[in-house]
């Protein structure tokens, strides 16, 4: 199932983590595309700003509010 909730939201990454399209930093930002379930896991669709978009767990990010984060 699809979730839209937080779509749009910013987020960034709270530890390392590494991807099949580039690794990501501590720290680094992007955007939510949508949540999703897939094989019992949760999972959030990022556009990165490094210019990838790639699905992390939802333990390796923080969802922020607009003060919260550097546009």
């Amino acid at each position: 199932m699809t979730d839209h909730t937080r779509a749009g939201m910013r987020c960034r990454t709270v530890r390392f983590v590494r991807t099949v399209a580039g690794d990501l930093r501590k720290d680094t930002q992007g955007t939510i595309r949508y949540e999703l379930d897939n094989l019992d896991r949760r999972l959030v669709l990022v556009e990165w700003d490094q210019g990838f978009t790639v699905p992390v767990f939802p333990h390796e990010i923080e969802v922020a509010d607009s003060n919260q984060l550097r546009v």
